[in-house]
């Protein structure tokens, strides 16, 4: 009886956490008493908004935070995440930032990474209009949204311990962290099994320079994959100690559009998804990627637009739509690199580099199989 009291008492005090941090960092307006009683264990019986298939969307964006220089709310990951828990299947659908789209609520158009940071500045409404042009693009119902920042990413994946990423060839990013020396300027992973702490977790996760961006969203993906592969392997969902953790980690640096309950909920089901098929979709700047460079940037730099022409998201709608019936997309995995990448040196750098051997400037860029570069 001591010991069953315990246990009451302990879940009661962690699902008093869960429910104070959890509508912390909702923008739901439902109430703090109703979203409580549903993440104590066993009472409540919501269940996630879906399709009439059964199909939850929920869309992902990553971006370096409010008042942070260098994008600031630019979104700079954009992810649905597609769940059909009754059949055990998971969708991951990548769009890349520099696609260009009407902004919702006016006449102009910009690169839909851009959107988010509009619709805070129209009073709070990121996630609404981010949703909106996502929608749109994807032809689905986007039912939540959860925007995460660096600092969250990062105390995310200490949280749980770190996420293991194995590499065929090594990763090379030579180039995009050495002016700032974020990452310690040069960031490189060797071939074979890499266990990553949040702060490798966030560079791999951004390098795109020496690869690409569409490349770097198919690295994304792969970092999801290992995130709820690490969640499973950690017995999370009965372990308040680690979720308490986890909760912290994403309390000041996590918004969403979800009721706590429903956070609680889907954590439950897609945590719980043990071997489900996985389905993946990058859209870039190849026929099959159903993008591509338009002859005008229409003043805002370098853009993508659809093949079939400006706001033409019919063929991008049907994929998304049927993704679980199409066959897996050709070049979904991450490039391989056979050969380091010649490092991006400054004038004071480079006078001192030019007294060492010729054996230092043996680097030369080695993407097997690289797209447009630009970003």
């Amino acid at each position: 009886m001591g010991l069953g009291f315990l246990t009451i008492l302990v879940t009661g005090a962690v699902a008093w956490k869960t429910g104070y941090i959890l509508n912390k960092i909702s923008q739901s307006d439902n109430s703090t008493l109703r979203s409580l009683i549903n993440v104590l264990p066993i009472i409540g019986d919501n269940e996630l908004k879906a399709t009439e298939d059964g199909r939850t969307n929920i869309l992902l964006l990553g971006m370096r935070g409010q008042n942070v220089p260098g994008g600031g709310l630019l979104a700079d990951s954009i992810i649905v995440l597609s769940l059909k828990k009754d059949e055990n299947k998971v969708a991951m659908l990548s769009i890349p930032r520099d696609l260009y789209v009407k902004v919702p609520g006016s006449d102009s158009h910009s690169k839909i990474n851009s959107v988010y940071a509009y619709g805070e500045e129209k009073g709070g409404k990121g996630l609404e209009q981010m949703s909106q042009i996502v929608g749109d693009v994807t032809g689905l119902k986007i039912h939540y949204a959860v925007a995460i920042n660096f600092i969250g990413f990062k105390q995310l994946i200490d949280a749980v311990g770190g996420i293991d990423v194995y590499l065929e060839t090594p990763f090379y990013e030579t180039h995009q962290f050495v002016e700032g020396n974020e990452c310690g300027g040069e960031f490189t992973l060797p071939a074979g099994l890499n266990h990553l702490d949040g702060e490798k977790a966030l560079c791999y996760a951004r390098a795109r320079d020496n690869t690409s961006d569409f490349d770097r969203s198919k690295r994304q993906q792969l970092m999801i994959k290992a995130l709820k592969d690490k969640l499973m392997s950690l017995g999370t969902l009965t372990d308040f100690s680690k979720l308490g953790a986890i909760l912290d980690a994403v309390g000041e640096n996590l918004k969403t559009n979800m009721a706590s309950f429903e956070m609680k909920k889907f954590y439950e089901d897609y945590v719980s998804l043990s071997g489900a098929e996985i389905y993946q979709r990058v859209f870039e700047n190849s026929e099959e990627g159903m993008l591509t460079v338009p002859e005008t940037d229409y003043g805002a730099g370098y853009i993508l637009i659809p093949r079939l022409g400006i706001d033409n998201y019919s063929q991008i709608n049907e994929v998304c739509q049927n993704i679980f019936s199409l066959p897996p997309q050709t070049d979904i995995n991450p490039v391989k690199q056979y050969t380091r990448p010649k490092a991006t040196v400054n004038e004071e750098t480079d006078k001192k580099s030019k007294k060492k051997t010729k054996n230092s400037e043996d680097t030369v860029k080695g993407v097997s199989d690289s797209k447009d570069k630009k970003n």
